[in-house]
């Protein structure tokens, strides 16, 4: 897998949309859907509670993704597919830059809670695929961390991530999730797989299988 580098500006995006490509797909049991969708969120509009350190300031610019639809990993015919991502810019917790931009590079972008059991499960899954050699050439990952309340498990959010080694470039997004739901989130882990003209490819909620998640990220598109 080629490190994002972490940009402080955008490249212009190329917007030629692309007929959306068929990924395998490890279909779950029912129960297990709804275990993992426990962990969705509804935005009350009440303010997380949570030191500023773990928040960040996001640039976000672009159309907003449409909402996943609730009860389901995957949307059939998902009206994402093909729409132009964001692209945002923003920082991680040593305050590094760290940005989502359509340069042609195909970028995997998976959404973390602290407090989400699926995600503290999903990270060391990935970390530990990345340290045996995993990831695909040519293809990028970043890393949201969202969502953050001081109330809630696990806190806080960079301390986690510190002890599972996490290598992916991250973005602290903001008190209000912005980035989250500009990208149409609403439960955890949430992956969202750009072309490199920031079209989507695939979106799942929950988490993704290692073998899946290879395999999607091979069939992601670069352009330029």
């Amino acid at each position: 897998m080629t490190t994002k580098t972490k940009k402080t500006s955008a490249k212009t995006a190329t917007k030629a949309q692309q007929q959306p490509r068929k990924f395998p797909v490890l279909w779950v049991a029912f129960g297990a859907v709804a275990a993992l969708l426990v962990a969705a969120i509804v935005f009350s509009g009440e303010e997380s509670i949570g030191s500023a350190g773990e928040y960040g300031e996001v640039t976000i610019s672009g159309d907003a993704l449409p909402v996943m639809e609730s009860g389901a990993a995957i949307i059939p015919n998902d009206p994402a597919l093909g729409q132009v991502g964001p692209e945002a810019a923003g920082v991680d917790f040593d305050d590094s830059a760290t940005a989502i931009n359509h340069d042609g590079t195909p970028t995997a972008v998976v959404f973390l809670a602290h407090w989400c059991v699926h995600c503290r499960a999903e990270v060391p899954a990935v970390q530990a695929w990345l340290d045996s050699g995993g990831g695909v050439p040519g293809v990028d990952m970043v890393s949201v961390t969202t969502s953050a309340s001081s109330g809630q498990p696990n806190w806080p959010p960079s301390s986690w991530l510190e002890r599972e080694g996490w290598t992916t470039p991250n973005i602290r997004d903001d008190s209000d999730s912005s980035l989250f739901q500009a990208y149409g989130g609403r439960s955890f882990p949430y992956w969202v797989f750009l072309n490199g003209d920031g079209t989507v490819a695939h979106r799942q909620q929950g988490r993704v299988e290692i073998a899946q998640l290879e395999a999607i990220m091979q069939g992601l598109g670069a352009t330029g």
